[in-house]
């Protein structure tokens, strides 16, 4: 019951309130002036207010007039959607007291916000959106403080201990139902109301702080690369973006120098804030706890080991045993292309102060080999001794040395044996008559001659000449040589008359069989050439004197070059599958020519076939039937039947040729393969000389030198002494130090011994406290710079055991 009189009496109270607001929308000292009824006067007269703004609404004021009443202080241009007038958005504004223009536009954007609507600038106009789609408009990136305004803005903190996610959550509570907030890598970029961001602020300030008891340390890299430890620790240990979790500064340890396994479970969950590293000096930087220092280190210790390599480049020269120098460091220099780091990236690889080796990091931009190396390597080859110089490091020695013995291996050999079969059968047929007759001049004159007959090309019954190099049978009859012939001016006589008869049947059978073989290496071309130089007669010179025979001035000899050449380039595959890239050629000589000289025939095959290891394949081949067909007679004479062969010479010639090239490999696994070869070939021999010849006297027997011939034993002795000359060289660069096994112990006893060390130049260095974060937006700390390495770590304990004096002074 007195619950229901409390409310009646507040809802009295506010009735008479409204009761007393004046039902003007209006400033006094700023006044909205009417519209003129002809439309060429102004819209809005305003005049910024130079004293207090009076505040005077009527109850459920709705978007215009709030618009106009913020116009007339302000002279800003403002604008909005249609849709946004048409949802009916009213407020009420009570307000006794009169206010400054800054507090009366903060109250406009109040009553905005209210009606869920918020402004946006665009250029010199103010535009009115709705605050669930301002995100999307273009805001202003508000940097500093902010006022306490419900402007939307976008501000972009940075936290320096927090990670950026983590703060991100925290900062949920104090976030708008329109305000968005994105991590972007360290750093968050927030869209809010200007009142809500400034919350936040605050906020971020009272969580984005160090432990009470973090410090910074920093821990040198002696071996390896700073950058690559610390990238590994940061997965290791979950260390995300800007910094790790604060939660480490919660474990504490003893800052005696109690037990071994004193704070164990506290320092193995113990987390640093950040990892950061200097190039310089190849050294961590760790903001953490002792605790997490402590297991940052611990972990350092097991990764940081030195490798069985010297520091520096040196030289180094590796003797070939199969491949070519030459072609092998043309191969790895084309691997190295672009390894090589840029001179302004080079660091020594020593790090100051200490004894051991920073390990470069790789420059990547080669290929597989260039990124696995470190430092600059060069590689250049020496002929004579078939061996390779390399300059670099002796890690990246090491791993060359690796790639080379994997090139550097004895190449697989194929024997490669060809077959070439020829056949050419040939016959001739050869028939016809050759018939002359003269007498001298019937009109008495002693120089004339009359002359008559039929002559071919193949017999002249006028040529004694043609009479002498007939063949086949030759029959018929010549008279006495015609009287006055020598007057004619021919420098021989003839007969007076002469009948000639021939007949001529030949045949020729060529058969033919040629068995190159080549001994070729897998990926090199190999060639065998094997034939004759066969002179002929190119040109002729012969004198002619009328009344006087003609004889021979000169000859022209020419010489042609007749091969059977075979080049074939191997490619052999793991399952013994051979493919050959073969040219074969063979040119030899054909049928001579009496007149034209001697013919030549040429065969040339280029392909390239798969077969298995001692399969026989043909590559190539020729089937020729060639018939040719002559005769040469007299018109209309010739073609009478039986008596026509009286007036013609007639021949007739068939040619058949069969050309088979057959290829055989046999991959060569081991030295047996080539003694069964060679064994093969010798046998072959042997037996050609007892069928053909008497000449087993002229045996080949090659002579074996024991002293020098390896076999088995001489095999394993040469592989043990590779091993032990491997074995001296690691001696020789240093021992590798294996990591140890097993669970990591955080305790304190190898602090003791670094401070006990300190004297000899080597101590740990020293802790340095966290800078205080600056009260803007929480900027990023930058870490203070690390004292040299001899320094003693005197404040390396933690700063909750030190009084409360000291650490405020520091």
């Amino acid at each position: 019951m007195r619950n229901a009189r409390s409310s009646l009496a507040a809802a009295l109270c506010a009735a008479v309130l409204a009761a007393l607001v004046p039902w003007s929308g209006r400033v006094p000292t700023a006044r909205a002036q009417p519209v003129p009824a002809d439309g060429d006067g102004p819209v809005h007269i305003c005049s910024k207010a130079k004293g207090q703004v009076t505040v005077s609404f009527k109850a459920e004021t709705e978007l215009k007039d709030l618009i106009s009443w913020a116009m007339t202080f302000t002279c800003k241009n403002f604008m909005h959607d249609s849709t946004i007038n048409t949802r009916s958005k009213k407020v009420t504004i009570i307000s006794p007291n009169k206010m400054s223009p800054t507090e009366a536009y903060r109250l406009f954007l109040a009553a905005l916000s209210s009606m869920g609507l918020t402004v946006v600038p665009k250029g010199n106009v103010l535009k009115i959106v709705e605050s669930g789609t301002a995100k999307g408009e273009t805001l202003p990136l508000r940097k500093g403080s902010l006022a306490a305004a419900d402007e939307m803005v976008r501000f972009v903190m940075r936290p320096t201990f927090m990670p950026a996610n983590q703060l991100n959550e925290a900062l949920a509570i104090v976030r708008s139902k329109d305000g968005t907030a994105s991590v972007v890598g360290s750093a968050l970029v927030i869209t809010d109301y200007a009142s809500h961001i400034r919350d936040m602020v605050g906020l971020a300030r009272e969580l984005d702080k160090p432990s009470a008891n973090e410090g910074i340390y920093t821990i040198p890299v002696e071996h390896a690369d700073a950058k690559d430890i610390a990238s590994k620790l940061n997965e290791i240990l979950g260390i995300g973006g800007g910094g790790g979790s604060g939660g480490g500064g919660s474990a504490t340890v003893s800052s005696g120098k109690g037990g071994k396994g004193e704070g164990q479970a506290d320092i193995s969950a113990a987390v640093p804030s950040k990892i950061l590293t200097d190039d310089r000096s190849n050294t961590l930087i760790v903001l953490a706890t002792e605790p997490g220092y402590l297991r940052v280190r611990a972990l350092v210790k097991r990764l940081d080991l030195a490798l069985p390599t010297g520091d520096g480049g040196s030289i180094h020269v590796y003797p070939l045993a199969n491949a070519t120098a030459e072609e092998l460091a043309t191969t790895l220099n084309a691997a190295l292309q672009g390894q090589q780091r840029s001179s302004g990236q080079t660091r020594n690889p020593t790090a100051p102060g200490r004894g051991g080796s920073a390990t470069p990091s790789a420059a990547g931009a080669g290929g597989e080999l260039g990124s696995a190396l470190e430092g600059e390597v060069r590689i250049t080859h020496d002929a004579p001794t078939n061996s390779l110089v390399v300059v670099a490091t002796g890690r990246d020695f090491l791993a060359i040395k690796d790639v080379i013995r994997k090139l550097d291996v004895a190449q697989r050999q194929v024997y490669i044996e060809a077959v070439i079969l020829e056949v050419q059968l040939g016959t001739s047929r050869s028939l016809g008559s050759s018939s002359h007759g003269g007498l001298p001049d019937p009109l008495g004159d002693d120089t004339g001659v009359m002359l008559g007959g039929v002559q071919t090309p193949d017999l002249k019954s006028t040529s004694l000449a043609t009479l002498l190099g007939a063949n086949g049978l030759i029959g018929g009859l010549i008279g006495p040589p015609l009287p006055n012939a020598e007057r004619l001016g021919l420098g021989t006589s003839f007969p007076s008359y002469a009948v000639l008869f021939q007949a001529l049947a030949t045949t020729s059978n060529t058969n033919v069989l040629s068995t190159p073989f080549i001994m070729a290496t897998d990926n090199k071309e190999s060639e065998i050439a094997v034939g004759q130089n066969i002179p002929y007669v190119s040109q002729s010179t012969t004198s002619f004197i009328p009344g006087q025979t003609s004889l021979p001035v000169g000859q022209s000899i020419s010489r042609e070059k007749l091969l059977l050449s075979m080049k074939i380039k191997p490619h052999v595959n793991d399952s013994d599958m051979v493919r050959l890239e073969i040219e074969q050629e063979i040119k030899d000589i054909g049928e001579r020519d009496p007149t034209l000289g001697p013919t030549w025939t040429e065969r040339k095959v280029k392909t390239q076939v798969v077969v298995r290891d001692q399969q026989s394949i043909v590559i190539g081949g020729l089937m020729q039937d060639k018939v040719i067909f002559g005769e040469a007679k007299v018109p209309l004479l010739g073609d009478i039947p039986i008596l026509g062969y009286l007036f013609k010479h007639t021949t007739k010639e068939k040619r058949k040729t069969n050309l088979l090239i057959l290829l055989t490999p046999y991959v060569v696994k081991d030295q047996l393969d080539i003694e069964q070869i060679l064994e093969r070939k010798a046998r072959e021999r042997n037996e050609f000389l007892r069928a053909f010849a008497n000449l087993d006297t002229m045996k080949y027997l090659p002579r074996i030198d024991y002293r020098r011939k390896r076999g088995l034993v001489e095999e394993i002795n040469r592989t043990i002494e590779g091993v032990e000359r491997d074995a001296k060289y690691l001696e020789s660069m240093g021992s590798l130090a294996a990591p140890p096994e097993g669970l990591i112990r955080y305790d304190r006893a190898s602090d003791d011994k670094i401070e006990d060390d300190d004297e000899d130049g080597a101590a740990e260095p020293p802790k340095v406290d966290a800078p205080t974060p600056a009260p803007e937006a929480v900027p990023a700390a930058k870490p203070a710079a690390a004292k040299p390495a001899a320094a003693k770590p005197a404040a390396a304990k933690p700063a909750a055991t030190k009084p409360a004096a000291e650490a405020g002074e520091r």
